[in-house]
């Protein structure tokens, strides 16, 4: 089973954005890590939101633009949904065409990194070193900034 989870997340960031249907499922911690592995080689922002998050629900037009303004190959967006049930999430993604993946936190990623508060972004360089732990809200031009910086870096 563990094997078929694996399989199917490392499907998602093979598959262009533009084709994957969001089939929203839970992570934990070992989802997160192989999140992070898989990503190395491509700038990697790992986004902690919720629905009844205003700040985080401003934040997302920015980050599915940025998505549209990079290629799958320089660039991979996580989101890590902190909602309580998968209901709301899965009408926000629909609602949205929310063009990154988005999982449902089983609670063990937010108990391992101490969440208390969102928005919260973790940026990693394409070498998988996390570059950036931000708390509250970070605007598009933000973003596409550190995004460029980092494409820039070798």
């Amino acid at each position: 089973m563990k094997v078929l989870k694996i399989l199917a997340l490392l499907l998602l960031f093979l598959l262009p954005a533009s084709v994957m249907a969001q089939n929203i499922q839970k992570a934990g911690v070992q989802d997160l890590r192989s999140i992070i592995d898989s990503s190395k080689g491509r700038i990697l922002i790992i986004n902690f939101w919720a629905t009844w998050c205003g700040p985080c629900v401003k934040e997302f037009p920015g980050l599915m633009s940025l998505r549209q303004g990079f290629s799958e190959n320089d660039l991979q967006i996580v989101g890590i949904s902190l909602d309580y049930s998968m209901k709301p999430v899965e009408n926000f993604v629909k609602q949205h065409k929310v063009n990154f993946p988005i999982f449902l936190d089983d609670e063990s990623i937010s108990a391992m990194l101490s969440l208390k508060s969102i928005p919260r972004t973790l940026i990693y360089n394409r070498a998988g070193e996390k570059i950036l732990d931000h708390l509250g809200f970070i605007s598009e031009e933000s973003f596409r900034h550190i995004v460029e910086r980092l494409l820039q870096t070798p």
